[in-house]
């Protein structure tokens, strides 16, 4: 069957066009997916160095020949470069720019302007690089999870492909294409190649940036906006997975509930500015003392909660009193002023609770109420909490809905002195500081290297 050659071209440059301005058009809607801007402009470059080569007799041969093929190399250096601009290095231009003026200053050459097997296996082998490089980008991803990613791989290693098998023919391929020769029983396949690569890569260019803007709207509704810390949903659907598998293995986990003390009055004070301030300096001071596999989480206001697979009570301990220690030495630059602020922890663990998260963190608030009203900046365990009873003092800024919770009455003078005692021998190192140890849980403990915070 006889295909009209510039029928077939004109298709093949419609096609190219078309899959350049969607991928501008999908640009335009969402202006921080940099990656469409590069390839639709590197579509339409490349339906214009294509146009030039096949209108060779039509207009001069120096511009269908040069510049042909100088617009084309550069067009795919530019997806190259939409390529890098995705997985998040830095588009380089300068290396399509090398490339286009080597073509040109080859083609000053005799020996290469007038040796068209040459001239087509030089095109042949640039190309086939650019596909490399492309895919190479893809294949080290920023987004490992995507799965778009792959078919592009495939379609662009196809591509390459096509470009080698032009190597060991390139004396055959005569262009323009005389009456049946390979030449002319190639162009068809030729042209079919290239519009499945436009309108497939466009597809696909399209869809690895949607599925990566999903993946963003996912993480971000899982995480807290302010502190980067997992919200309270995030907090529990991962947290009840990593302790089901935990304990699927035999393994222990501990959970510490924390909470900011007087974080109401830091507001009242010094306004809500410096409270996120210190919200986000504490999550700061948290990681730098968690481990990559411990999950944070901002549960309410000004309480967070904490899952530390693997942890013994004495070293979940230990890991609350550095969170502690060194958030109550952080200082909060707030201007004129660099106020401190604490935090009180409450500690459980499934062998005291149990496997459950909810009843983790139900435990370990209580021993957070105990620390709480026994003067606050300090840690409490569940089974210190159940040996001594937890004193009944909701302090100012603990919600009233803990007292509410636990069936706990108002404190009477007697107890809140008891609690200011209490906070005051901890400062100065006396044995009641001992008795916030449980039982057992005083030996030394390994300090845990610094990590940052999962959210």
């Amino acid at each position: 069957m006889h295909i009209d050659q510039p029928t077939l071209f004109a298709v093949t440059a419609f096609a190219t066009a078309v899959s350049g301005l969607l991928l501008l058009m999908s640009w335009l809607q969402d202006r921080s997916s940099t990656t469409l801007a590069w390839w639709g402009v590197g579509m339409l470059l490349l339906d214009v160095g294509n146009s030039l080569i096949v209108l060779r007799g039509v207009i001069p041969i120096e511009v269908s020949i040069i510049a042909g093929n100088c617009v084309q190399l550069f067009a795919y250096g530019l997806m190259w470069s939409g390529a890098r601009s995705f997985e998040g290095r830095r588009p380089i231009l300068l290396l399509p720019l090398a490339v286009s003026a080597t073509w040109f200053t080859l083609c000053q050459f005799d020996f290469f302007w007038t040796d068209m097997p040459l001239r087509i296996r030089v095109s042949s082998v640039l190309i086939f690089s650019y596909m490399m490089l492309i895919a190479s980008e893809y294949l080290r991803p920023r987004n490992p999870e995507l799965m778009s990613r792959w078919p592009t791989i495939f379609l662009l290693m196809l591509q390459g492909g096509g470009m080698l098998i032009r190597l060991p023919i390139a004396e055959k391929l005569i262009f323009p294409a005389p009456a049946n020769s390979l030449t002319e029983t190639l162009v068809p396949v030729g042209a079919a190649a290239l519009v499945l690569f436009s309108f497939a890569l466009a597809f696909l260019v399209m869809a690895m940036s949607k599925e990566r803007l999903g993946l963003e709207h996912k993480r971000d509704a899982q995480i807290d906006p302010l502190t980067g810390a997992a919200n309270r949903r995030a907090f529990f659907d991962r947290g009840e997975r990593v302790l089901r598998r935990l304990l699927a293995d035999g393994g222990d986990a501990a959970v510490l509930m924390l909470d900011i003390d007087k974080f109401k009055r830091i507001n009242d004070t010094f306004g809500h500015q410096a409270g996120d301030q210190v919200l986000c300096a504490f999550c700061d001071t948290a990681s730098r003392v968690l481990r990559p596999t411990d999950l944070l989480g901002r549960t309410g206001g000004e309480e967070f909660a904490c899952l530390l697979p693997g942890a013994t009570l004495a070293e979940a301990f230990a890991v609350a009193e550095r969170i502690r220690i060194e958030f109550e030495a952080c200082r909060i630059d707030l201007g004129a002023v660099r106020p401190t602020s604490t935090v009180s922890v409450g500690v459980a663990t499934t062998a005291e609770v149990g496997g459950s998260l909810t009843a983790l963190m139900a435990a370990a608030d209580r021993a957070l109420y105990g620390a709480k009203a026994n003067g606050r900046n300090r840690v409490e365990t569940i089974a210190g909490v159940m040996a001594v009873g937890t004193p009944v003092a909701p302090d100012d800024d603990m919600p009233a809905r803990h007292a509410a919770a636990h069936g706990t009455a108002l404190p009477d003078p007697a107890g809140a002195a008891h609690a200011s005692r209490a906070h005051a021998s901890r400062a100065h190192g006396s044995p009641d500081h001992a008795r916030a140890w449980p039982a057992g849980a005083g030996q030394t403990v390994p300090p845990r290297r610094n990590s940052s915070v999962v959210a």
